[in-house]
């Protein structure tokens, strides 16, 4: 590894010993290291009533189907996502699991949380005249009461960082009295801007707390500071916009009236994000494709690795069948791959790289399969290695789980990138079982254990919250000759699936599970000599 620029800072570990953590830049000349959370864009069809999930390369699935007429969307804290649909506020979990949260509005379209977590609603909108349109406040229970009243027909809700809310009021069906309105978190009321004619269902506020508004008839964005002050921000170029929304990058996102979804940098710059669909917007929970996505089309792939020539390869993965390859980076003598993840959260699975002599941990950066810089991690206490990586105290962020092999033991470090923020001590296993891999195998948004005996071939799956082991299920029993190498959501059906290798023939299977319950499988591409798979 070529070092540039290096930083030393002590921490504790779980373990009361003192490590040292490192941070390297890899590159010609700087490595620039975003600290952006890959989000991925809901949107909202009111004609089919579905709700659409876009990967950030614009890979596309339907999270939900089968609602009448979705509005508006947002997300809690817990990464539920809320929908305006008909007469009721619907609610999602990061699963999908489809739940009423309020019933018996009028005709709810924009949502917006505080940051208490209450959920402010818009209703009233497809009934003309001042007392007939609400904003109404829900408190988490559910609560309903009454934030503002005597609107004629708001369309849309945003918050900025003090907690005024921001109520887009379209005005009547001549469009007299829209205006943008700012309320105080007390409830005290002013105008922020007016008049307007032809403004459209939409609003967002940018980090700096810019307000932006789109022109339903001139095809503009509008940008107002703080102050109210309004510059034009976008031009023309974009029919009926509506349905705005920043992601973390700080890109706006905006639905028009003829089907497309259009980015725009913060400098302006437009570009199309995606056609065929167009509705109501909303960034939440960080990107769900698979920590081996590495070609970002939603689907997880193969990395490969020769312990000969120390080269690393992926191999992109439709399900069971291999579509395509290309070789990734050959890595230093004295270093393996023992995990994928995206731990600068840029949307591009890295390399989790260790180093058994030193006991050094780093991390390669990828962009697909190109190294595009690097840095430490923290080094390892005697006999601890790293094992797998997953996010175990939800901040979005990967963990490493280690595993000690004399004690059994193993513990979560939890990690911000390359830095080491603390952890604890994870279940000790069973003698003779090993650690095969991490994912959400319950679906309660917690990453579980899977344990494999390579005596009996029997597997196992530990459910787990955070470091904590709270139930177990046995799983199916492995083919004579296979071993249990990894899992991921190979058929996209939101469930973990086994990753079998035999070292003999060096075919690779796939095992189709129901949590624990196996339900088919499909035979895998077979691996060149020499090669080995590492994740998932």
């Amino acid at each position: 590894m070529t070092t540039l620029h290096l930083k030393k800072s002590i921490g504790w570990s779980p373990l009361r010993l003192s490590l040292f953590s490192r941070v390297l830049c890899l590159g010609a000349v700087i490595l620039i290291c975003s600290s952006a959370q890959a989000q991925n864009l809901f949107v909202s069809d009111s004609a089919i009533g579905n709700i659409y999930e876009l990967t950030p390369g614009g890979a596309r699935t339907t999270f939900a189907s089968g609602l009448s007429g979705p509005e508006g969307l947002a997300f809690d804290k817990s990464g539920n996502l809320f929908v305006a649909n008909g007469s009721s506020i619907e609610k999602f979990s990061p699963a999908g699991v489809r739940t009423t949260f309020a019933s018996g509005l009028e005709g709810p379209w924009g949502l917006a949380f505080d940051s208490a977590g209450n959920l402010f609603v818009t209703d009233g909108l497809d009934i003309v005249g001042p007392g007939h349109a609400h904003v109404y406040k829900f408190a988490p229970n559910g609560a309903r009461t009454t934030f503002a009243s005597g609107l004629l027909a708001p369309e849309a809700l945003a918050f900025d960082s003090a907690g005024n809310l921001f109520v887009l009021e379209g005005g009547d069906i001549d469009g007299l009295g829209a205006a943008i309105y700012k309320f105080t978190p007390s409830g005290v009321r002013s105008t922020f801007a007016s008049p307007f004619l032809c403004i459209g269902p939409g609003l967002a506020i940018d980090s700096a707390g810019n307000l932006f508004v789109p022109d339903w008839c001139t095809g503009a964005i509008y940008k107002f500071t703080p102050g109210g002050a309004r510059t034009t921000f976008a031009s023309g170029g974009v029919i009926s916009p509506f349905g705005l929304d920043f992601d973390s990058a700080g890109n706006l996102f905006v639905s028009d009236g003829v089907s497309a979804i259009y980015k725009f940098t913060p400098g302006g710059v437009r570009s199309t994000f995606a056609t065929g669909l167009g509705g109501f917007l909303a960034f939440g929970k960080p990107s769900a494709r698979p920590p081996t996505d590495f070609n970002n089309d939603g689907k997880p792939d193969y990395l490969l690795y020769n312990a000969g020539t120390h080269q690393t390869a992926v191999w992109y993965m439709n399900n069971n069948v291999h579509v395509g390859g290309a070789s990734g980076p050959t890595l230093p003598s004295g270093w393996s791959v023992v995990s994928v993840a995206d731990f600068n959260r840029d949307g591009h699975p890295d390399y989790a790289l260790f180093n058994p002599s030193t006991r050094q941990t780093a991390i390669w950066y990828l962009n697909n399969n190109v190294h595009i810089g690097g840095a430490y991690g923290p080094t390892l206490p005697g006999g601890w290695e790293p094992v797998a990586t997953g996010d175990f105290n939800g901040d979005g962020k990967p963990d490493y789980v280690l595993h000690n092999a004399s004690s059994r033991q193993t513990a979560v470090w939890h990690l911000n990138n390359n830095v080491f923020i603390g952890g604890p001590y994870g279940p000790t296993l069973p003698a003779d079982w090993s650690l095969a891999g991490v994912a959400d195998f319950n679906r309660d948004g917690h990453p579980d254990y899977l344990l494999f005996n390579s005596s009996t071939r029997q597997t196992e799956i530990w459910y787990l919250n955070n470091n904590v082991h709270i139930a177990s299920a046995t799983g199916p029993t492995i083919t004579s000759g296979y071993a249990l190498v990894g899992a991921a959501d190979f058929n996209g059906d939101g469930k973990p699936d086994y990753l079998l290798y035999n070292l003999s023939t060096r075919q690779t299977a796939i095992w189709y599970l129901n949590n624990n319950v196996r339900i088919g499988a499909a035979p895998s591409p077979t691996l060149p000599a020499g090669w080995s798979v590492v994740a998932p």
